[in-house]
């Protein structure tokens, strides 16, 4: 009886672990995204996709998103405000898919807006790349998860598909 409780636990904590998708800190990562993408309205997929990939809400925390919603005037240098209706939209359903957990990212104390590749989460995954790789025309810089991740638009950031283009 012993030993049947102790393998159901251990295989109950593989599940949750194997679901967890980053196992350095107990955060909600980007291998979880692609169930929060599923249900993502289509007014995200429009509006924030409309400039940039519509960057899933599980790789920045619920501050982040905050900042970012509450500064939409101000968005990197461009004015992409909403309507206060679809500014609810979107933020209830950042927020609702936002990484949570002791590896979440903070966003800087700053005024300077949020950015996933400045995420200490994001760094410590992307520390063997070089700046130069950044820089390279195919990619242009950190934030086209794109370029390297085929799937990035789908929250799909496996490692095993990652192709670094020269």
């Amino acid at each position: 009886m012993l030993l049947a409780a102790l393998l159901l636990l251990t295989a109950a904590s593989a599940t949750l672990w194997a679901e967890d998708g980053e196992h350095h800190g107990g955060a909600k990562h980007p291998k979880q995204t692609g169930r929060a993408l599923a249900q993502a309205p289509a007014l995200w997929k429009t509006e924030c996709g409309s400039c940039h990939m519509a960057y899933p809400p599980g790789l920045l925390p619920a501050t982040a998103w905050n900042r970012q919603m509450d500064t939409l005037k101000n968005h990197y240098g461009v004015n992409a405000s909403l309507t206060a209706a679809d500014e609810k939209v979107i933020r209830s359903y950042l927020l609702s898919a936002a990484a949570s957990g002791r590896g979440a990212a903070e966003p800087p104390a700053s005024s300077e807006p949020p950015r996933i590749s400045r995420s200490a989460w994001f760094i410590r995954k992307h520390d063997e790349i070089s700046p130069a790789v950044w820089k390279r025309k195919s990619i242009g810089s950190a934030s086209n998860c794109q370029a390297c991740h085929s799937g990035a638009a789908r929250g799909d950031f496996d490692e095993d598909g990652v192709r670094i283009p020269r």
